[in-house]
């Protein structure tokens, strides 16, 4: 009895100084965490929420890249951080997903290791090559991606992230085998393809549409049943004749599992007042990317989704003969 009184009595203490540092928290700035090298849609979309979320608590919240990995060295980052809510992460498909079956010495679980704050952003995948590349539409590049072979070269931004995997699903659906070169961030890959270095990629419209508008890249087709409204002149993958080739990015916030609840549920608030603000919305729509309708959003519905996407990309990306190193 003696032990079970003690028991409650930390339970008890616990509890109440969450609830106590909760109301004062944040008290000084919030760190996010970006997995990838600035320039990229992982980047922007981090960017336009840390601005959002910074309004919201009354503390800046300073976005830092930490890239390589695919991603995984800046999640392990957050996983590893002291969980008192002034550490926390962006992820996405890619990272959180995919990465289980990419990376099998992966140093975290996407499962276990975290608690999140939601998604904030989804956007659809896109195929671009350079603007010289000698084909314009997906037939031809099909064509020509079976007749090159290996010699044909995509960037990606390393094993796991969203432009390597929706390579991987694309290629497998048209059954070509092009050359890989992984790159630590999209800036990296945009302009070698600008420079015809390499021919072309896999990411995010969000990461491209600036470049595609600029007609400093040939966007092929969008992984999705309706246009974007960013390039709206772009196919879809249904309209190209591939509907199977289905990618749509998303990008959700997360903190170490042992942050106290009281302090995620305040970071939770934010993520919401942040995702209510038009501002938020509006930045997010110029580069091609939206805001999930309001019963996907909260903690609960991203950990259901980041259980049911491992799953997922495990299935698609062993259909498309995907081998780990």
């Amino acid at each position: 009895m003696r032990l079970l009184t003690k028991g409650l009595l930390g339970l008890l203490l616990s509890a109440a100084c969450g609830a106590a540092f909760a109301q004062s928290f944040p008290e000084r700035p919030i760190t996010m965490i970006v997995p990838f090298a600035a320039g990229g849609a992982a980047d922007a979309t981090g960017r336009i929420l840390a601005e959002g979320m910074g309004k919201a608590l009354g503390k800046a919240v300073v976005v830092e890249n930490v890239g390589g990995a695919g991603g995984a060295t800046g999640t392990a980052r957050v996983k590893n951080a002291q969980a008192d809510g002034y550490t926390i992460g962006l992820g996405h498909t890619g990272t959180l997903a995919a990465a289980v079956t990419v990376m099998p010495k992966l140093p975290h679980n996407p499962k276990v290791d975290f608690s999140y704050l939601g998604v904030v952003a989804t956007t659809p995948n896109i195929i671009f090559v350079r603007k010289d590349f000698p084909a314009n539409d997906l037939k031809e590049f099909i064509a020509l991606a079976r007749q090159k072979k290996d010699e044909l070269s995509f960037g990606h931004s390393g094993n796991g992230a969203a432009s390597h995997i929706t390579c991987l699903l694309f290629f497998g659906l048209i059954k070509a085998s092009p050359t890989y070169v992984p790159y630590r961030g999209f800036g990296q890959t945009v302009n070698d393809i600008i420079g015809s270095k390499i021919d072309g990629s896999c990411d995010l419209v969000a990461s491209v549409a600036g470049q595609a508008q600029a007609g400093l890249v040939k966007a092929l087709v969008v992984a999705s049943t309706e246009r974007s409204a960013t390039l709206p002149e772009v196919p879809t993958a249904v309209e190209a004749g591939l509907p199977e080739f289905q990618a749509e990015t998303w990008t959700g916030l997360f903190v170490p599992k042992a942050t106290p609840k009281p302090v995620v549920d305040v970071l939770e608030k934010a993520v919401a007042a942040a995702l209510d603000d038009p501002e938020v919305g509006k930045r997010l729509a110029t580069i091609g990317a939206r805001a999930p309708a309001a019963e996907g959003r909260g903690g609960q519905a991203m950990q259901k989704l980041v259980v049911a996407e491992i799953d997922r990309w495990a299935d698609i990306l062993n259909k498309a003969g995907f081998k780990p190193d």
